[in-house]
């Protein structure tokens, strides 16, 4: 008999790391991309404090003045950053006679997040103002195009202007934070977790670390392939830490989490994603928002935050469907 107990004993120790083995995890950071370094005029390479800019007096129809310049960054989901700083100092450019070129370096991009693939450029009125560059037409004539859909150069090709016809005054650019952020917001399928149809639980958490978002909204999505991932479970609200665990037992081969809005409150804002999924089944899931579709029989649904004013329980009952509990 003290021999069962002991056997017993020991493959009750073995279950825990055979399904901690069995679980899987991904993250992904959501964070604003601060504006490239500024212009710097006369110098010929860029590097991570200043972006290079300068002119010829040959070659173009470039009009004698004074011109001032800033870059962006910008993404394959055509998000952008504020404009570099345009100092008076530094990013002036002055061209003489009338056949000159103006070429500006591309930025160099600190870290390297892999949705910024590209750079606009942008060129105020002679004896323009700070902020009041206006953003130029970018062909291939002008540079090597990025990735993106909306025209950018790429990040190894410089941008050359022959001809002034667009240097004007204009807005300068998006506004502090901008839109770019380290993923593209549409979809986060080229993070997507490949499950191989193994677990049947998935827990999204996400974690908010200095100025919260202005804004966020989450959903999870499965599919048969990082390409045709689908919205399953609630669209949450995830402005502030939380978590949620989605009450489904399908099985997926993939699964990633779709941040499908999401602005940064400024330049400090960073948000963590983080996917875990489990192969069994949970007694009780949780969530900022009440529970819909279909569940797995018996379990519960704790409801807590933005969604409801107050903590509320759910069970599933036989028709696969969520019933609210009196909590006394």
């Amino acid at each position: 008999m003290k021999n069962i107990l002991a056997i017993l004993a020991i493959l009750t120790l073995c279950v825990v790391p055979i399904l901690a083995q069995n679980t899987a995890q991904q993250s992904f950071t959501m964070a604003v991309i601060a504006a490239p370094p500024t212009v710097v005029v006369g110098a010929n390479s860029s590097t991570s404090t200043s972006t290079a800019a300068s002119t010829s007096t040959v070659g173009g129809t470039v009009a004698a003045g004074t011109y001032r310049i800033c870059v962006t960054y910008f993404s394959t989901a055509n998000t952008e950053t504020p404009c570099s700083v345009d100092t008076s100092a530094s990013s002036v450019i002055t061209t003489t006679g009338s056949t000159s070129t103006v070429t500006v370096q591309p930025p160099v991009l600190p870290s390297g997040p892999p949705s910024v693939v590209g750079y606009r450029v942008y060129v105020g009125a002679s004896g323009g103002a700070a902020a009041g560059e206006t953003l130029q037409t970018l062909t291939a004539a002008i540079c090597t195009l990025s990735a993106s859909s909306t025209a950018s150069c790429a990040l190894t090709s410089p941008a050359v202007f022959t001809s002034s016809a667009n240097f004007s005054g204009g807005s300068g650019g998006p506004a502090t934070p901008g839109t770019l952020f380290t993923y593209p917001v549409s979809n986060a399928a080229n993070l997507a977790l490949f499950e191989n149809s193994q677990f049947v639980t998935h827990i999204l958490s996400w974690t908010v670390s200095g100025t919260a978002p202005g804004t966020c909204t989450v959903q999870l999505q499965t599919g048969a392939a990082p390409g045709s991932l689908a919205n399953v479970g609630q669209s949450l609200t995830c402005t502030a830490t939380g978590s949620y665990a989605l009450p489904s037992i399908a099985r997926a081969a993939f699964v990633a989490p779709n941040v499908s809005v999401w602005t940064g409150g400024d330049t400090t804002s960073v948000e963590v994603f983080t996917i875990t999924a489990i192969p069994y089944v949970l007694g009780n899931y949780w969530g900022p928002a009440t529970p819909t579709g279909n569940c797995p029989n018996g379990v519960t649904f704790t409801s807590f935050g933005a969604a409801s004013a107050s903590t509320a329980l759910y069970i599933c009952q036989p028709a696969n469907t969520w019933t609210a509990v009196t909590v006394p």
